[in-house]
């Protein structure tokens, strides 16, 4: 399997091929691009094995008499690739949408309108093992109207540079010197985002700003 290998299926090939561009200048290997999941099977069982496997259900049903249910096929790809993590990249965040990609156990499940600096970040984050979801799964958990709270109007200018060092993968100390702060002074900001949001780790806060639409500082 090839570090940060990605296949892709979407029946919506132009999509497809400006995703392909994005992931290629960030690092990302496309071993192949697929407009319907029998062809993607078919890859993968002659060799392909990728680290991510992005498709969009959603964008195929309703393709054909014979398109099999959306959790069947995210089912029949997770038995195909049980080492890839399986991503659901759609237009449909609905709740059905987001609860069949739960069931099946996908790695994540992204919209099509996030900004390409929140997409790469997360799909780096589920390449690193991660699950990326939208707030609304933790509803879907059990977990109220979301594990992790707090709105953008609750964290200040600083603490939204903060994030934005943290989406760009920065170190403690490399934020304190980027921001020209000391480093108590950044894990103090940091305590005080985790409390506001009540995110328990640096990856919930990193999934928090995400969806929060805070962008990696470049």
């Amino acid at each position: 399997m090839t570090a940060r290998s990605v296949i892709i299926i979407d029946h919506d090939q132009l999509f497809t091929a400006a995703l392909s561009a994005l992931l290629e200048r960030d690092g990302f290997v496309v071993q192949g691009s697929f407009s319907e999941e029998a062809a993607a099977s078919a890859a993968m069982a002659a060799g392909l094995e990728p680290q991510l496997l992005i498709v969009d259900p959603a964008g195929m049903s309703g393709r054909g008499m014979q398109m099999a249910p959306r959790t069947d096929m995210l089912r029949q790809l997770r038995a195909m690739a049980p080492e890839s993590a399986l991503v659901v990249l759609s237009e449909d965040v609905s709740e059905e949408a987001v609860r069949d990609s739960l069931a099946m156990e996908a790695d994540g499940h992204l919209g099509k309108g996030m900004e390409p600096a929140a997409l790469r970040h997360a799909l780096s984050l589920i390449s690193l093992g991660q699950c990326v979801y939208p707030p609304s799964a933790f509803a879907l958990l059990g977990g109220g109207p979301s594990a992790v709270h707090g709105s953008l109007q609750d964290i200040s200018p600083r603490e939204r540079q903060i994030l934005a060092c943290l989406l760009a993968g920065l170190s403690n100390k490399a934020i304190a010197i980027r921001l020209q702060v000391t480093e108590s002074t950044v894990k103090m900001h940091f305590k005080n985002v985790l409390r506001k949001i009540r995110a328990a780790n640096r990856t919930q806060a990193a999934v928090w700003a995400l969806e929060h639409g805070i962008r990696p500082m470049g």
